[in-house]
């Protein structure tokens, strides 16, 4: 079987829902505030951390359930609301409005994987694939802390690469 395949989207500005206020809605909002998206939060409790974004403004925040309709004017759309039922129909709302929807649980109804992400020195490297979350944020977090020996090397070949004159 094939393997997902990566894609990176420009979400600077895009408008962005997530469904849900727990832990993974927060863990996810995180990083779309990072890559520039626009964030709507629909759900009728917070998180301390989400909560945090609101009184800061760095999110918008809905204080109710899913409605039909709620994806319309969303660029993407991640569905963790902690109810598979509700997840699959924000699922196929997204789908039949041709939205990109992940969905955490069950996973199987999102369109794309919620990648864990690094970002250093203007390089992005995300990580994916069957392991479960929590291993693929120790992985995150190994390479991350791995990168600016990394980078040295490579900066130490480039500088020892001919100059083409």
């Amino acid at each position: 079987m094939a393997s997902d395949f990566p894609l990176y989207i420009d979400l600077r500005s895009n408008n962005c829902t997530v469904f849900g206020g727990g832990r993974s809605a927060a863990s996810r909002v995180s990083t779309l505030l990072a890559f520039g998206a626009k964030v709507t939060v629909i759900s009728p409790e917070l998180c301390e951390e989400l909560r945090r974004l609101d009184e800061s403004g760095k999110i918008r925040y809905i204080p109710r359930r899913y409605y039909r309709g709620d994806c319309t004017s969303s660029y993407l759309c991640v569905a963790a609301t902690g109810n598979d039922a509700v997840n699959i129909a924000i699922s196929d709302e997204c789908k039949a409005k041709a939205i990109a929807v992940n969905v955490v649980s069950p996973a199987a109804f999102g369109t794309f994987r919620f990648p864990a992400v690094i970002v250093e020195k203007e390089i992005t490297i995300s990580l994916s694939g069957g392991a479960d979350e929590a291993t693929l944020d120790l992985m995150r977090a190994e390479i991350a802390r791995r990168i600016p020996e990394i980078y040295a090397e490579v900066q130490r070949r480039r500088e020892a690469l001919p100059t083409g004159e």
